[in-house]
Protein backbone atom coordinates (compact mmCIF):
# COMPACT_ATOMS: atom_id res chain seq x y z
CA UNK A 1 0.00 0.00 0.00
CA UNK A 2 1.43 3.18 -0.77
CA UNK A 3 2.32 6.01 1.38
CA UNK A 4 -0.14 8.69 1.96
CA UNK A 5 1.42 11.85 0.87
CA UNK A 6 -0.33 14.57 1.39
CA UNK A 7 -3.92 15.11 3.34
CA UNK A 8 -5.84 18.28 3.23
CA UNK A 9 -8.49 18.10 5.62
CA UNK A 10 -11.46 21.27 5.51
CA UNK A 11 -9.94 23.23 3.32
CA UNK A 12 -11.05 26.86 2.82
CA UNK A 13 -9.81 29.79 1.14
CA UNK A 14 -12.50 32.88 1.36
CA UNK A 15 -11.79 36.29 -0.53
CA UNK A 16 -13.11 39.80 1.11
CA UNK A 17 -15.47 40.85 -1.28
CA UNK A 18 -16.72 44.49 0.03
CA UNK A 19 -16.94 45.23 3.82
CA UNK A 20 -19.79 42.23 4.50
CA UNK A 21 -19.57 39.42 1.76
CA UNK A 22 -16.68 36.80 1.65
CA UNK A 23 -16.32 35.11 -1.80
CA UNK A 24 -15.41 31.24 -0.93
CA UNK A 25 -13.30 30.19 -3.94
CA UNK A 26 -12.66 26.68 -2.08
CA UNK A 27 -15.48 25.55 0.10
CA UNK A 28 -14.55 22.70 2.78
CA UNK A 29 -12.22 20.70 0.79
CA UNK A 30 -10.80 17.18 2.10
CA UNK A 31 -8.82 14.38 -0.17
CA UNK A 32 -5.83 12.54 0.24
CA UNK A 33 -3.21 11.86 -2.29
CA UNK A 34 -0.22 9.13 -2.32
CA UNK A 35 3.43 9.01 -3.37
CA UNK A 36 3.53 8.69 -7.26
CA UNK A 37 -0.12 9.08 -8.06
CA UNK A 38 -1.46 12.22 -10.06
CA UNK A 39 -4.97 13.53 -8.45
CA UNK A 40 -7.36 15.10 -11.80
CA UNK A 41 -9.35 18.11 -10.65
CA UNK A 42 -11.79 19.03 -12.95
CA UNK A 43 -14.57 21.21 -13.56
CA UNK A 44 -16.06 24.52 -15.08
CA UNK A 45 -14.08 27.63 -15.33
CA UNK A 46 -14.25 29.80 -11.93
CA UNK A 47 -14.79 26.58 -9.80
CA UNK A 48 -12.04 27.03 -7.82
CA UNK A 49 -9.25 24.86 -9.30
CA UNK A 50 -6.81 27.24 -9.85
CA UNK A 51 -7.37 29.01 -6.29
CA UNK A 52 -7.21 25.11 -4.96
CA UNK A 53 -4.20 25.02 -6.36
CA UNK A 54 -2.62 28.03 -4.80
CA UNK A 55 -3.80 27.60 -1.89
CA UNK A 56 -2.46 24.20 -1.38
CA UNK A 57 0.88 25.74 -2.39
CA UNK A 58 0.71 28.68 0.22
CA UNK A 59 0.77 30.99 -2.42
CA UNK A 60 -2.75 32.00 -0.98
CA UNK A 61 -2.83 31.84 3.19
CA UNK A 62 -6.16 29.16 3.72
CA UNK A 63 -8.75 30.49 5.22
CA UNK A 64 -9.55 27.44 7.06
CA UNK A 65 -8.64 23.95 7.51
CA UNK A 66 -5.23 21.70 7.75
CA UNK A 67 -2.65 20.76 4.80
CA UNK A 68 -0.33 18.05 6.00
CA UNK A 69 2.55 16.77 3.86
CA UNK A 70 4.74 13.62 4.65
CA UNK A 71 2.87 13.83 8.41
CA UNK A 72 3.68 16.87 9.06
CA UNK A 73 1.22 19.62 9.30
CA UNK A 74 2.01 22.93 7.49
CA UNK A 75 0.31 26.67 8.07
CA UNK A 76 2.80 28.78 6.32
CA UNK A 77 3.06 31.24 8.15
CA UNK A 78 6.33 30.70 9.76
CA UNK A 79 9.56 31.40 8.02
CA UNK A 80 10.53 27.75 8.30
CA UNK A 81 6.97 26.67 7.14
CA UNK A 82 7.18 28.21 3.72
CA UNK A 83 10.44 26.49 3.35
CA UNK A 84 9.15 23.50 3.70
CA UNK A 85 6.21 24.31 1.24
CA UNK A 86 8.96 25.75 -1.72
CA UNK A 87 11.45 22.27 -0.76
CA UNK A 88 8.57 19.56 -1.18
CA UNK A 89 6.28 21.85 -3.43
CA UNK A 90 6.53 23.19 -6.69
CA UNK A 91 4.39 24.14 -9.20
CA UNK A 92 3.64 24.96 -13.30
CA UNK A 93 1.56 27.64 -14.13
CA UNK A 94 -1.06 27.75 -17.21
CA UNK A 95 0.81 30.95 -18.38
CA UNK A 96 4.85 29.99 -19.48
CA UNK A 97 5.19 33.63 -20.29
CA UNK A 98 4.09 34.93 -17.27
CA UNK A 99 5.59 33.07 -14.64
CA UNK A 100 8.88 33.51 -16.27
CA UNK A 101 10.98 36.63 -15.04
CA UNK A 102 11.92 38.60 -18.91
CA UNK A 103 15.10 39.85 -17.69
CA UNK A 104 16.95 37.11 -16.65
CA UNK A 105 18.08 34.55 -18.61
CA UNK A 106 17.37 30.68 -18.65
CA UNK A 107 19.91 29.44 -16.63
CA UNK A 108 19.53 32.24 -14.39
CA UNK A 109 15.35 31.01 -14.17
CA UNK A 110 16.58 27.59 -13.43
CA UNK A 111 18.79 27.97 -10.72
CA UNK A 112 16.88 31.08 -9.08
CA UNK A 113 16.11 28.85 -6.01
CA UNK A 114 19.75 27.63 -5.66
CA UNK A 115 21.33 31.02 -5.69
CA UNK A 116 18.63 32.31 -2.42
CA UNK A 117 19.27 29.22 -0.83
CA UNK A 118 23.00 29.72 -1.33
CA UNK A 119 23.29 26.47 -2.24
CA UNK A 120 26.39 25.25 -4.91
CA UNK A 121 29.07 27.90 -6.17
CA UNK A 122 27.97 29.65 -9.68
CA UNK A 123 29.82 27.18 -11.60
CA UNK A 124 27.82 24.35 -10.17
CA UNK A 125 24.52 25.88 -10.03
CA UNK A 126 25.14 26.54 -14.40
CA UNK A 127 26.18 23.18 -14.71
CA UNK A 128 23.38 21.90 -12.74
CA UNK A 129 20.89 24.15 -14.97
CA UNK A 130 21.85 22.78 -18.11
CA UNK A 131 21.66 19.03 -16.93
CA UNK A 132 18.16 19.94 -15.97
CA UNK A 133 17.66 21.83 -19.21
CA UNK A 134 18.77 18.26 -20.77
CA UNK A 135 16.37 16.58 -18.90
CA UNK A 136 13.13 18.48 -19.84
CA UNK A 137 14.55 18.14 -24.06
CA UNK A 138 16.43 21.61 -23.97
CA UNK A 139 20.18 21.86 -24.21
CA UNK A 140 23.05 23.89 -23.38
CA UNK A 141 22.63 27.01 -25.75
CA UNK A 142 19.29 27.80 -24.34
CA UNK A 143 20.78 28.53 -20.84
CA UNK A 144 21.87 31.85 -22.16
CA UNK A 145 18.79 33.21 -23.97
CA UNK A 146 15.73 35.09 -22.50
CA UNK A 147 12.64 33.70 -22.27
CA UNK A 148 10.88 35.82 -25.24
CA UNK A 149 13.13 33.87 -27.53
CA UNK A 150 11.25 30.87 -27.58
CA UNK A 151 7.82 29.30 -28.68
CA UNK A 152 5.06 28.16 -26.16
CA UNK A 153 6.28 24.69 -25.73
CA UNK A 154 9.75 25.41 -24.98
CA UNK A 155 8.62 27.97 -22.07
CA UNK A 156 6.95 25.40 -20.34
CA UNK A 157 9.92 23.00 -20.75
CA UNK A 158 11.82 25.52 -19.06
CA UNK A 159 8.88 26.36 -16.26
CA UNK A 160 8.92 22.65 -15.54
CA UNK A 161 12.69 22.67 -15.48
CA UNK A 162 12.55 25.50 -12.65
CA UNK A 163 9.69 23.26 -10.78
CA UNK A 164 12.76 20.01 -10.76
CA UNK A 165 15.19 22.43 -9.89
CA UNK A 166 14.39 21.94 -5.87
CA UNK A 167 13.53 18.27 -6.03
CA UNK A 168 9.78 18.47 -5.23
CA UNK A 169 8.26 15.59 -3.82
CA UNK A 170 4.58 16.89 -5.35
CA UNK A 171 4.39 18.78 -8.49
CA UNK A 172 1.03 20.90 -8.63
CA UNK A 173 0.33 21.84 -12.55
CA UNK A 174 -1.98 24.27 -12.62
CA UNK A 175 -4.04 23.74 -16.54
CA UNK A 176 -0.10 23.47 -17.68
CA UNK A 177 -1.04 22.71 -21.47
CA UNK A 178 -3.67 24.64 -22.04
CA UNK A 179 -2.14 27.54 -23.46
CA UNK A 180 -0.40 25.26 -25.87
CA UNK A 181 -0.59 24.05 -29.50
CA UNK A 182 -2.09 20.45 -29.83
CA UNK A 183 0.41 18.50 -30.73
CA UNK A 184 2.78 20.62 -28.22
CA UNK A 185 0.44 19.34 -25.19
CA UNK A 186 1.00 15.59 -26.20
CA UNK A 187 5.00 16.25 -25.79
CA UNK A 188 4.55 17.75 -22.74
CA UNK A 189 2.08 15.45 -21.44
CA UNK A 190 4.51 12.60 -22.52
CA UNK A 191 7.57 14.67 -20.76
CA UNK A 192 5.33 14.86 -17.25
CA UNK A 193 4.75 10.81 -17.36
CA UNK A 194 8.34 10.28 -17.99
CA UNK A 195 9.36 12.02 -15.42
CA UNK A 196 7.10 10.65 -12.63
CA UNK A 197 8.28 7.53 -13.81
CA UNK A 198 12.24 8.76 -13.24
CA UNK A 199 11.72 10.71 -9.93
CA UNK A 200 8.59 9.06 -8.40
CA UNK A 201 6.83 12.67 -8.75
CA UNK A 202 3.12 12.57 -7.12
CA UNK A 203 1.14 15.52 -9.12
CA UNK A 204 -2.25 17.06 -8.64
CA UNK A 205 -2.90 17.95 -12.58
CA UNK A 206 -5.63 20.78 -12.41
CA UNK A 207 -7.41 20.57 -16.02
CA UNK A 208 -10.46 21.60 -17.90
CA UNK A 209 -9.71 19.31 -20.39
CA UNK A 210 -11.17 15.70 -19.51
CA UNK A 211 -9.20 13.61 -22.21
CA UNK A 212 -6.11 14.71 -20.57
CA UNK A 213 -7.30 14.24 -17.13
CA UNK A 214 -8.38 10.67 -18.28
CA UNK A 215 -4.89 10.16 -19.83
CA UNK A 216 -2.66 11.10 -16.63
CA UNK A 217 -5.00 11.06 -13.75
CA UNK A 218 -4.94 8.19 -11.07
CA UNK A 219 -7.84 9.91 -8.99
CA UNK A 220 -10.60 12.21 -10.20
CA UNK A 221 -12.27 15.26 -8.04
CA UNK A 222 -14.44 17.38 -9.30
CA UNK A 223 -14.98 20.38 -7.84
CA UNK A 224 -18.61 23.14 -8.48
CA UNK A 225 -18.33 26.33 -7.21
CA UNK A 226 -15.30 25.78 -4.67
CA UNK A 227 -17.18 22.45 -3.43
CA UNK A 228 -16.12 18.92 -4.29
CA UNK A 229 -18.81 16.90 -5.82
CA UNK A 230 -17.15 13.68 -6.71
CA UNK A 231 -14.20 11.89 -5.51
CA UNK A 232 -12.85 8.34 -6.57
CA UNK A 233 -10.56 6.57 -9.18
CA UNK A 234 -10.11 7.47 -12.67
CA UNK A 235 -11.60 4.56 -13.73
CA UNK A 236 -14.87 5.12 -11.19
CA UNK A 237 -15.66 8.67 -12.38
CA UNK A 238 -15.37 8.12 -16.30
CA UNK A 239 -17.39 4.57 -16.22
CA UNK A 240 -19.40 4.94 -13.31
CA UNK A 241 -19.89 9.12 -12.48
CA UNK A 242 -22.88 9.35 -9.76
CA UNK A 243 -23.26 13.28 -9.42
CA UNK A 244 -25.44 15.01 -11.60
CA UNK A 245 -22.92 17.44 -12.14
CA UNK A 246 -20.27 14.61 -12.81
CA UNK A 247 -22.66 12.90 -15.44
CA UNK A 248 -23.30 15.69 -17.24
CA UNK A 249 -19.44 17.24 -17.32
CA UNK A 250 -18.32 13.73 -18.69
CA UNK A 251 -20.96 13.36 -21.45
CA UNK A 252 -19.47 15.84 -23.31
CA UNK A 253 -16.14 13.81 -24.29
CA UNK A 254 -16.05 12.87 -27.90
CA UNK A 255 -15.38 9.42 -28.46
CA UNK A 256 -13.39 8.96 -31.44
CA UNK A 257 -15.71 6.06 -33.20
CA UNK A 258 -18.61 7.86 -35.63
CA UNK A 259 -20.74 5.03 -35.12
CA UNK A 260 -20.58 5.42 -31.06
CA UNK A 261 -20.42 8.97 -31.08
CA UNK A 262 -23.92 8.80 -33.36
CA UNK A 263 -25.57 6.64 -30.39
CA UNK A 264 -24.83 8.45 -27.64
CA UNK A 265 -26.52 10.97 -25.60
CA UNK A 266 -25.21 13.94 -24.44
CA UNK A 267 -26.75 15.61 -21.09
CA UNK A 268 -27.12 18.76 -21.14
CA UNK A 269 -26.61 21.31 -18.11
CA UNK A 270 -28.98 24.07 -18.66
CA UNK A 271 -28.62 27.81 -17.12
CA UNK A 272 -25.43 29.54 -16.05
CA UNK A 273 -23.04 29.24 -12.59
CA UNK A 274 -24.54 31.03 -10.05
CA UNK A 275 -22.61 33.73 -8.57
CA UNK A 276 -19.85 32.89 -6.06
CA UNK A 277 -20.49 35.83 -3.76
CA UNK A 278 -23.94 34.39 -3.02
CA UNK A 279 -24.28 30.86 -3.40
CA UNK A 280 -27.41 28.59 -3.06
CA UNK A 281 -28.24 27.66 0.35
CA UNK A 282 -28.61 23.91 -0.20
CA UNK A 283 -26.52 21.87 -3.26
CA UNK A 284 -24.92 24.74 -5.15
CA UNK A 285 -26.16 22.61 -8.28
CA UNK A 286 -29.46 22.77 -7.04
CA UNK A 287 -30.63 25.72 -9.51
CA UNK A 288 -29.30 23.41 -12.85
CA UNK A 289 -29.90 20.13 -12.04
CA UNK A 290 -32.91 18.00 -13.05
CA UNK A 291 -33.09 15.77 -10.01
CA UNK A 292 -33.37 18.92 -7.95
CA UNK A 293 -36.10 18.59 -5.15
CA UNK A 294 -36.99 20.63 -2.20
CA UNK A 295 -34.00 19.26 -0.05
CA UNK A 296 -31.43 20.70 -2.22
CA UNK A 297 -32.30 24.00 -2.03
CA UNK A 298 -32.37 23.87 1.57
CA UNK A 299 -30.19 21.60 2.85
CA UNK A 300 -25.98 20.89 1.66
CA UNK A 301 -25.54 17.61 0.74
CA UNK A 302 -23.06 15.92 2.90
CA UNK A 303 -20.45 13.60 0.93
CA UNK A 304 -21.05 10.02 1.71
CA UNK A 305 -18.99 7.19 -0.17
CA UNK A 306 -21.20 5.11 -2.53
CA UNK A 307 -18.77 2.69 -2.95
CA UNK A 308 -15.42 1.77 -1.39
CA UNK A 309 -13.42 5.07 -2.68
CA UNK A 310 -15.83 6.69 -4.56
CA UNK A 311 -17.07 10.00 -2.95
CA UNK A 312 -20.23 11.89 -3.84
CA UNK A 313 -21.76 14.89 -2.27
CA UNK A 314 -25.61 14.40 -3.52
CA UNK A 315 -28.82 14.07 -2.18
CA UNK A 316 -30.26 11.29 -4.80
CA UNK A 317 -26.84 10.11 -6.84
CA UNK A 318 -27.59 8.73 -9.89
CA UNK A 319 -26.37 5.28 -8.32
CA UNK A 320 -28.06 2.61 -11.51
CA UNK A 321 -24.78 4.36 -13.45
CA UNK A 322 -22.96 2.19 -10.41
CA UNK A 323 -24.37 -1.20 -12.69
CA UNK A 324 -23.05 0.68 -16.33
CA UNK A 325 -19.67 -0.87 -18.06
CA UNK A 326 -19.73 1.50 -20.94
CA UNK A 327 -16.48 2.76 -22.23
CA UNK A 328 -16.81 6.14 -22.86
Amino acid sequence: MSEVLMKVSNLSKNFRIGRNKNLKAVDDISFEIKRGETLGVVGESGCGKTTLGRTLINIYEPTAGEIELEGEVLDGKSRNDRKKFADKMQMIFQDPFASLNPRMTVGEIVSEGWAYRRMYTKKERCAKAIKLLEIVGLNEEHANRFPHEFSGGQRQRIGIARALSMSPKLMICDEPISALDVSIQAQIMNLMIELQKEKGLTYIFIAHDLSMVRYISTNIMVMYLGSQMEFGTSAEIYHNAVHPYTHALFSAIPVPDPNVEKERKRVMIEGEMPSPINVPKGCKFCTRCDYAQEICETERPKTKEVVPGHFCACHFPLLENLKSTKVL
